[in-house]
This record gives C-alpha cells, structure tokens and sequence, in this order.
C-alpha cells in the first residue's frame, strides 16, 4: 500500500514524513530541477493484533504495512508553482492514495498562513488534470468510431460521466462507482484517489481551521513538533509532552487514517511462530482471502476455520470459544469480515 504526500512548497511535507517514519532525510534534499521519491515504511497500529500477540504468545507479531513517498526537491520549484505542481502529479499517479499537507503556520518565506487557497489550489490541480485525461481520451474515441474501428461503449459512457462530474469541480471519489471502474482503472485519476488532509500546525496550534474541505477527512498536526520529539529519549518526550498537552501522537491516527482510506478489511493468522494481520478488499470470499496468504492455499482450498476478533476476545481462548460455538468452518463462497481469525484447511 502506497500513500504519496503531497502538498505546496514550503507546507512541511518532509518534515511530516520526517515524524510519519522516523527517518532523517534533510529537509532541502533534491538537486538537477527534479523530484526524486524517497520511502518510508511504517506498521500500522493495531490492539487486536497486540492482544493475539500477548494472549497466544507465538515467537513473532507481524502488522500491516503502509509506504509513504515524500517527493523530495520541490523547494527547486518555489519560483514556478504550476511547474511544481506539474511535475508533482506524474509522480504521484502510481500511489494507491494521498496525504495533502497544509501550511497552518507563520513562514518567513510564504508569509501567513492561506489555508483554504492552498488545499483548493492543489485539489483543483488534481481535478484539471483528470478532465484533460477524459476529454482527450473521449476525443480518441470518438475520432475510432468516425473510422469504423470497434470502441468500448462502457469506457466512453464512464469517461463522458467523469467529464461531466469534473466540470462540475467535483472530484471523482465522490463516485466510487466510476472512479473504481475496471474500465477506467489504468487511468489513475488523481481525484479519484482516496485523500486525507494534514493541516500543519505551529508547535503550539493543535486546532482546525474553520475551511471548507469540501468533504475531506482532515486531522491537525504539529508535525515539526513531533518529528523533533521522535528524535529524545523517551523520559524526555513524556516531559515535553505533557508541556505541550499531546496525549498521544498525531502520527498514530495519521497512520491509522491514512490505511482506512484503503476501504480494506483486516484479517489475522495466528499459530505457534507468528501473529499476523493481511488486508483483502472488502467483500473478498475466504478462497481469495487464502491466496493472499500463500497461492497453494488458494488452490487446494478446502474449508477456513473463522472466529471473529470480538468473540475470541469475550471467550478469551480458543477452547473456551469452541464450547460457545463462535468458532465454526466457512466453505470459499464466505465473505472475510474485518476482524476475523481465519485458519485455512487446504490440500497441496
């Protein structure tokens, strides 16, 4: 799963992924007048998982993991934002979804904070750009059919749906129905991708603007903060956390959000060498969910034993489950829930 980060210059994109990942890349990294990505992986947080972990006591805990992609350079570009913003959206078309950062903070450079002109700009970046793909597309077409050439009536019905939506400045994911589309899917429409804003706070904002995020899931950070908190001892962080009021630290949720904005479903094996969670689409039948684990259990599936999270959590183990009932055997038609513990019978 990869999750591009994305925002103007100067709106602290490095430094969040700085405090996503903990990793120390120079913040005026880039040279040559390009972008270049650099990668993080992440776990994502996860209690069931933990309590698998320390309940059954296998020797090893496995959590899903996210890659966030931070396009370093774009301080190259300060003088031409259309440039910038040019080059930035080839970059991010292979991510599976996006993190827009923006500016909340005083800058010596950029000045006040513009905190809704900002976010419109880029997200109608994203929106222009998806509506020269479709008319360009949709005239291709339409010049085909002029010729006799066979077209697909399903693409060119979809396309002219996505004109019509575009045109309306809105983004594509607000039709899920469209923008997932098997015909559109080598697109990659830009707003049709699942997004999560960051605004970015100074160290002592930890509020949301008043903006119209046009529908966006949104979270507040103090991304400077954290990342500079990452980098102490950890009786040091609990003291400058309690000076700055953090309960807990945004890149947790950021992390958290960032994977829900998938629509995946969790998953978990469990034996004597590893607790692991594995992500499947929601509504993927056990036979599918199988080979997500390994191919041979997909094709000598035989029956998946399942008890879901909650029920072994309340039983508190497995035997006691068993006299309950909750553990049963699903055939390959059964559809995964988040939260299930699935073991899966298979012949090789």
């Amino acid at each position: 799963m990869k999750l591009g980060i994305v925002g103007l210059s100067r709106a602290g994109k490095t430094t969040l992924f700085r405090a996503l990942t903990g990793l120390d890349i120079p913040e005026e990294a880039g040279s040559g007048g390009k972008l270049y990505p650099v990668h993080g992986v992440v776990s994502v947080p996860d209690k069931r998982l933990e309590w698998l972990y320390d309940r059954l006591r296998p020797k090893k805990m496995t959590p899903i993991q996210v890659t966030y992609t931070d396009f370093q350079g774009g301080h190259l570009f300060s003088e031409d934002k259309r440039k910038y913003v040019a080059v930035l959206l080839n970059h991010i078309r292979p991510m599976d979804a996006l993190v827009m950062v923006v500016r909340n903070f005083e800058d010596v450079v950029g000045g006040a904070p513009q905190v809704e002109e900002d976010f419109r700009s880029l997200h109608d970046e994203f929106i222009l750009a998806d509506l020269a793909t479709a008319e360009k597309r949709l005239d291709k077409l339409r010049e085909e059919k002029k010729k006799g050439k066979k077209i697909s009536e399903r693409e060119r019905e979809l396309l002219e749906n996505c004109v019509e939506i575009l045109n309306r400045e809105e983004p594509l994911r607000n039709y899920p129905h469209i923008a997932s589309a098997q015909e559109l899917r080598g697109y990659t429409f830009l707003s049709g991708k699942p997004l999560l804003v960051v605004v970015n706070n100074s160290d002592e904002d930890d509020t949301l603007p008043e903006v119209d995020f046009k529908g966006v899931e949104v979270v507040p950070v103090r991304a400077r903060l954290e990342m500079e908190l990452m980098q102490l001892d950890e009786d040091e962080v609990d003291v400058f956390k309690k000076d700055f009021g953090i309960d807990k630290f945004a890149r947790d949720m950021i992390i958290s959000k960032s994977f829900a904005l998938l629509d995946l479903v969790t998953f978990y094996t469990v034996n004597e060498d590893e607790a692991r969670a594995w992500t499947v689409r929601a509504g993927t039948p056990a036979m599918k969910a199988a080979g997500v684990i390994h191919s041979d259990m997909e094709r000598g599936f035989i029956r998946a034993e399942v008890i879901h999270f909650d029920d072994l959590y309340r039983a508190g183990s497995y035997s006691a489950a068993k006299k309950e009932g909750t553990l049963r055997l699903e055939g390959r038609d059964y559809v995964v829930q988040d939260g299930d513990i699935v073991q899966i019978r298979f012949s090789t």
